[in-house]
């Protein structure tokens, strides 16, 4: 059993006030897995707040609430692949990192061994202070 950990490609602000109303906001993560191989592999997202930090530059502290699947990334057979938790949609927060399952859409892990994933997107639930 491995830990496939996606490296982030990109950081966007989904939902939260620009000028620093309110601490609750809400981030698209984009990221690529190596190869992962179904019922045996987990994934994990590591350093998410820190790469929030670094794409906003805005010197805020940065606490992880929760992460959900947002859009599918591709694998290299042309499935649909999703960053799931292991018993819900929502992935688990660990620090400042997300554990999980690759899965398909209906939350199902990935049975097959894939090839590399990229462009699997969460929405992560930050609070910043």
């Amino acid at each position: 059993m491995s830990v496939i950990n996606g490296t982030i490609k990109g950081v966007s602000l989904l939902s939260g006030n620009v000028d620093g109303v309110g601490a609750r906001k809400a981030y698209l993560i984009s990221a690529d897995f190596a190869a992962y191989t179904g019922s045996s592999d987990t994934c994990t997202i590591t350093g998410v707040g820190a790469a929030i930090t670094a794409a906003t530059k805005n010197g805020k502290t940065i606490t992880l609430r929760g992460a959900i699947p947002v859009q599918a990334g591709f694998d290299t057979a042309g499935q649909a692949v999703y960053a799931t938790g292991t018993a819900v949609q929502a992935m688990t927060v660990s620090s400042d990192d997300l554990t999980g399952q690759l899965s398909n859409a209906a939350g199902t892990e990935l049975t097959t061994t894939t090839g590399v994933s990229t462009g699997v997107m969460v929405c992560a639930i930050v609070d910043e202070s």
